[in-house]
């Protein structure tokens, strides 16, 4: 019997899935997660649903190991996925609780200091995850995510930096958006764009043992690639 392009792959994920060690959100697990949850809406086929339910049980009970804050591959990133997940009614759950560890290892890094603006490890991610969870929170409870104190750094962080041609606009966009919050306290301006994060690329289907399986420039992007060309925006 001979599988399509697509089988290959997708038996290529399952193979692999589970003894990926990276739990991040471009690279790793928390990236799987979203692609598993997605197929599985796709396909109605429960063994994509299971294999999902089974990588954010290891994902929740590995993440208390020392990780950056980092978006591609940290802290921010795996939180982001989380909300992605709740606020799009595909994991039942109480993001408050659910990303509490997470907060606190997050509020420990002095902003005042930061010196990288970068999506993949600095700023420009970390606002991304803040702002979701901001969202999430906030259509729940009056308590917010992270203490005054830190929200204050924030904001002061954002405010003084010297603005250059060297920012992206998505950069610009999501540091006016939590400008605005901080100021307001109203609700958030923030959508979780999936497909903002998928690069396109060019698979060799006889190597796929060789290939990376996130998000970013691997398997499950590709294919999350797939469906979106199929379905439309992943999600907003």
């Amino acid at each position: 019997m001979k599988f399509t392009a697509e089988q290959q792959i997708i038996h290529e994920l399952l193979l692999r899935s589970s003894i990926e060690n990276d739990l991040g959100l471009f690279y790793g697990k928390t990236g799987l997660v979203l692609f598993f949850v997605h197929y599985f809406e796709q396909t109605n086929n429960p063994v994509f649903e299971d294999t999902a339910n089974e990588l954010v049980e290891e994902l929740m009970e590995e993440i208390y190991q020392e990780l950056p804050i980092g978006f591609a591959s940290g802290l921010s990133g795996i939180g982001w996925g989380l909300e992605y997940l709740i606020q799009n009614g595909l994991y039942k759950g109480d993001s408050l609780e659910i990303c509490e560890e997470i907060d606190n290892k997050i509020m420990e890094k002095d902003l005042r200091r930061m010196n990288d603006y970068t999506l993949d490890s600095g700023l420009e991610g970390l606002l991304h995850y803040i702002l979701a969870h901001l969202k999430g929170v906030m259509t729940k409870h009056a308590k917010l995510p992270f203490d005054e104190i830190y929200l204050n750094d924030l904001y002061q962080t954002v405010l003084n930096i010297s603005w250059k041609s060297k920012f992206s606009k998505d950069f610009k966009i999501l540091s006016e958006n939590y400008l605005h919050f901080y100021e307001t306290r109203t609700e958030l301006n923030y959508s979780l764009k999936l497909s903002s994060f998928i690069e396109d690329m060019k698979i060799d289907i006889k190597n796929l043992h060789s290939l990376p399986l996130g998000l970013r420039k691997g398997l499950s992007g590709y294919m999350l690639k797939t469906i979106m060309n199929y379905e439309g925006s992943l999600y907003y």
